[in-house]
């Protein structure tokens, strides 16, 4: 994951970082040239497809563990996803003409109805730009890049209160992808996020307590 300074052109003290997810690459040569899962060469249309199982609703975790990959992964692949859906989704409706071609004209017809390769000269890191932090907005914390929505609200939200990503997205007006870039966030660094939710429980309690000014 990469930080990338912004610099307001009226307020120099003002800073902005840019808090890249860096977990989905193209390789020339590999899947075609699909996005696939960094360290992996696994497709991404491969955690979609069984996020979007309805006759069975796997979790993330069951996804994690049935492709030896890790939570931050599937999350990340869910984040791109739902930015690219119609590069997805295409990838997704290819294969199901594939097979159905495979059932009913043969190899011949499934092969040739496969879309051409991507052709790459080199790696392509197909970093996500969802999360930022601003020295303006919540002390730095890490947002969801253009809003004030912090990916702490976002993880309070999905582990207490509302487990459901759409929810989570029409409670706050983001977009799935941007819930789902916070949980990636998270699960690559949830000791800081998780020691931010813990201090403001610790700070709600003394307060409730009567120990600290409101």
């Amino acid at each position: 994951m990469q930080g990338r300074l912004c610099k307001s052109p009226t307020m120099e003290a003002v800073m902005k970082v840019i808090e890249s997810i860096n977990l989905i690459w193209r390789r020339p040569g590999c899947r075609g040239g699909r996005a696939t899962l960094i360290g992996r060469g696994l497709k991404v249309k491969f955690i979609v497809v069984d996020y979007l199982d309805e006759d069975h609703f796997p979790s993330p975790e069951t996804i994690a563990q049935r492709y030896a990959v890790t939570l931050p992964q599937v999350y990340a692949a869910l984040a791109y996803y739902y930015e690219n859906k119609s590069e997805i989704d295409g990838e997704i409706a290819a294969d199901h003409r594939f097979n159905d071609l495979l059932r009913t004209q043969g190899e011949d017809a499934a092969w040739a109805s496969l879309p051409p390769p991507i052709e790459l000269d080199a790696p392509v890191i197909e970093s996500l730009h969802l999360i930022s932090r601003d020295t303006e907005r919540h002390h730095a914390s890490p947002c969801i890049d253009g809003t004030s929505v912090r990916v702490a609200d976002v993880v309070v939200a999905w582990r207490y209160k509302e487990v459901n990503p759409s929810r989570i997205a029409d409670k706050y007006d983001l977009s799935l992808g941007q819930v789902f870039g916070a949980l990636a966030y998270y699960h690559e660094r949830p000791t800081e996020i998780d020691a931010e939710i813990e201090y403001e429980r610790y700070l709600k309690e003394r307060r409730e307590a009567g120990l600290v000014p409101v």
